[in-house]
């Protein structure tokens, strides 16, 4: 009887180890997926009194970037832009932006 009960006992814990690294398998794999996007570039015309900062605002993500500096850098390195440049409106550049949709 104790052998039997000791047994259902090691079945149970055996269960219960298998259930959780299941679980945190999947939980690792789905959390791998939510932050691995595609990084796609697109065209912008620059708006009367914008500027690369409230561009940046719009098309940056943080889980890629670890600043506004770092995107705003990227984004002069594409376009030619030196550093401090103003844009002017009308002006098209190229910027970068993340997302976790595959575009063919």
């Amino acid at each position: 009887m104790k052998n039997k009960k000791c047994l259902t006992i090691g079945f149970a814990s055996a269960a219960v180890i298998c259930m959780f690294m299941v679980c945190t398998l999947s939980y690792c794999s789905i959390n791998v997926q939510a932050n691995s996007g595609f990084k796609y570039f697109t065209s912008v015309t620059v708006e009367q009194g914008e500027t690369l900062w409230s561009i940046a605002d719009r098309y940056i993500d943080y889980d890629y970037y670890t600043d506004k500096n770092a995107y705003i850098s990227e984004v002069e390195n594409i376009n030619h832009i030196d550093a401090g440049e103003t844009l002017f409106a009308g002006q098209l550049i190229i910027v970068p932006y993340y997302s976790v949709e595959y575009v063919r």
